[in-house]
């Protein structure tokens, strides 16, 4: 591996090495962002919700893939935003709010309707429960 004042600027030579950089990415946006630990929270307690239910395995699909998204869209939210800030040098720029604005509404249309998708799987089986 290529150094250069002792940090990487070469390609990952490994599937390890990539991994390592990968866990560290994802380890830096849940320390840094306070908004993918709400969102980390939300889908744990969802999982429970769906776990307390007993939803059905095409229901399972529907709510890992929300969970997903919205992660990713977090994740995605936060390089637009660090990409920006590296742009700009932190300087405000009336184009760079734009984009982070952009990119905050993408985590925002993800979270919205993964809550419909999470409502339209948990409300007929809590009303089940409360009727019976």
């Amino acid at each position: 591996m290529a150094l250069k004042n002792n940090r990487q600027i070469e390609k990952n030579h490994t599937f390890w090495q990539s991994f390592n950089h990968a866990w560290s990415g994802i380890t830096r946006v849940f320390q840094q962002e306070r908004n993918m630990r709400i969102h980390t929270a939300l889908a744990l307690l969802v999982l429970l919700v769906a776990l307390g239910l007993r939803i059905s395995l095409g229901e399972w699909y529907w709510i890992i893939a929300c969970i997903a998204c919205v992660l990713v869209a977090e994740v995605l939210n936060t390089v637009i935003e660090n990409l920006v800030d590296l742009v700009t040098g932190k300087t405000y720029s009336e184009l760079g709010k734009h984009i982070k604005d952009m990119a905050a509404g993408t985590v925002l249309i993800t979270a919205f309707f993964s809550g419909i998708i999470g409502l339209l799987i948990f409300i007929p089986k809590i009303w089940l429960l409360i009727v019976h």
